[in-house]
């Protein structure tokens, strides 16, 4: 990543800044349904449930890099 510094940088900001009330009512819907989903699962269940979180996690942190990596690009040019 070239510009890794701004990068993080712009993540920190963007992380500080509040919480909309329609991602807010996102968020709500999204633990009800897995909650709702995930409620007899077996040890084992929630352990490849909780795996497949994190790898879904790792990919939205690289799609926001890319997104800002896409921004400063286009704003330098």
């Amino acid at each position: 990543m070239k510009n890794e510094a701004l990068v993080e940088f712009i993540k920190e900001k963007y992380y500080e800044q509040k919480i909309l009330t329609e991602y807010e009512l996102q968020l709500t819907k999204i633990v009800e349904l897995e909650n709702k989903f995930t409620k007899d699962f077996s040890k084992d269940k929630w352990r490849e449930y909780f795996n497949l979180d994190i790898a879904v996690g790792e990919l939205h942190s690289i799609e926001i890099e890319q997104i800002i990596e896409f921004v400063i690009y286009f704003l330098k040019t």
